[in-house]
């Protein structure tokens, strides 16, 4: 695999998904490109224009900073669509939230309350947190 760095993604190239995601880590590799897919879809319900690089970096930086209270990405917005989408990426998921600790929280702690609670909050969280290492990947 040729891994290359944002310094080398051109910013104003039009955005190619393929290539894209040969950047990217294996890491959670479905995932991110499950997220990226949609991102997409967006962007392109948005713009009559080829979408670019720039486009999907300025959405992704956009989502981190709002975070986990972000309602951007079309089939992440209702509760139903995010615990489907859980259920579809349950390992991924799960695993990013063990790595960041927020199951080492209580509930409490993450200002959560039941169950389904959790479920909705822990894949909003794990959503912030893969966009940040597709950023991170991608500079």
């Amino acid at each position: 695999m040729d891994v290359k760095k944002f310094s080398e993604f051109q910013v104003n190239e039009t955005l190619d998904l393929e290539k894209l995601s040969g950047i990217m880590s294996d890491d959670y590799k479905d995932l991110k490109d499950d997220l990226i897919d949609m991102i997409n879809n967006i962007l392109e319900d948005e713009s009559d224009e080829n979408i670019k690089n720039e486009d999907l970096f300025s959405f992704i930086d956009d989502y981190i900073k709002k975070g986990k209270t972000a309602n951007l990405i079309d089939g992440l917005i209702e509760d139903n669509d995010i615990f489907n989408f859980y259920l579809k990426h349950q390992s991924d998921i799960d695993e990013l939230l063990n790595k960041t600790n927020y199951l080492s929280k209580s509930p409490k702690d993450n200002n959560v309350f039941s169950l389904y609670d959790v479920i909705m909050d822990g894949t909003k969280d794990a959503i912030v947190e893969v966009l940040k290492e597709i950023k991170k990947e991608l500079e």
